[in-house]
């Protein structure tokens, strides 16, 4: 049964995703997170000398997973999830008709009451992946705003996904707020104290939904286990059947 599905994959019979940004020096990163830095400790050259690289970053860069932790005191770090915890089935929602800047509330969800399924993994597309590299893609996201968060957790949902680097709105002072700072807590500490894995900055979205029968995809979005970390970067990608 496995090697018959990557046998699918392999002849293009199944679509093999990838919904992960490339990390690259200069990168955009939330503002006030540390810069990521990638950099040659030793380089080889030559046949028989080895290249070896160092990487300094916060963990919450790039495409990323957020874990109890990050915002629920004493909340669960990566070693303590199994690693089926990581994947998980589900779809794309189709949210683009909402403005940069504009809450995603539980109005809008309940427009895909059908789709928010038990144990799935729900992805909000906006499209406001296209502003990637702009000044917007940095504070002026569509964001979930509490009463989305409460609507998902009453769904009991698996993860969900955004295209921008928090969930929450932006509410710093380098940009004009788009909430406050109250939500922002409120909003992961609902989701990630019931059991909601939170994935940002998602590539791809648009991809899956417009390619994948019905918009739905089995999501695979394990971090790298480091003891103690309240989330970390991942390689999110989907496989799913064609349209």
């Amino acid at each position: 049964m496995i090697e018959e599905l990557f046998d699918q994959m392999s002849k293009g019979n199944l679509l093999l995703i990838d919904m992960t940004y490339d990390m690259f020096n200069g990168m955009q990163t939330y503002i006030g997170d540390p810069p990521f830095k990638h950099e040659y400790f030793r380089k080889g050259n030559k046949y028989g000398e080895v290249t070896l690289s160092t990487v300094y970053m916060g963990l919450h860069s790039g495409t990323h997973i957020d874990l109890p932790l990050h915002f629920v005191p004493n909340g669960e770090s990566v070693e303590k999830f199994n690693i089926i915890q990581f994947i998980g089935y589900g779809n794309v929602l189709d949210l683009s008709y909402k403005k940069l800047g504009e809450p995603i509330s539980s109005n809008d969800l309940k427009k895909f009451d059908d789709k928010i399924k038990e144990n799935y993994v729900v992805m909000l597309y906006t499209g406001f992946s296209a502003t990637r590299g702009k000044e917007d893609f940095l504070y002026n996201w569509p964001y979930l705003d509490s009463n989305g968060a409460d609507y998902l957790v009453s769904k009991k949902i698996r993860a969900v996904g955004i295209e921008s680097m928090s969930i929450a709105g932006w509410a710093g002072k380098e940009y004009p707020p788009r909430t406050n700072w109250d939500e922002v807590v409120y909003v992961h500490h609902k989701l990630l104290s019931n059991g909601i894995i939170i994935l940002e900055s998602v590539n791809n979205m648009k991809k899956v939904l417009e390619e994948c029968k019905n918009g739905e995809a089995l999501f695979f979005y394990a971090p790298l286990k480091i003891v103690g970390a309240e989330g970390g970067p991942t390689r999110l990608f989907a496989i799913c059947e064609k349209r």
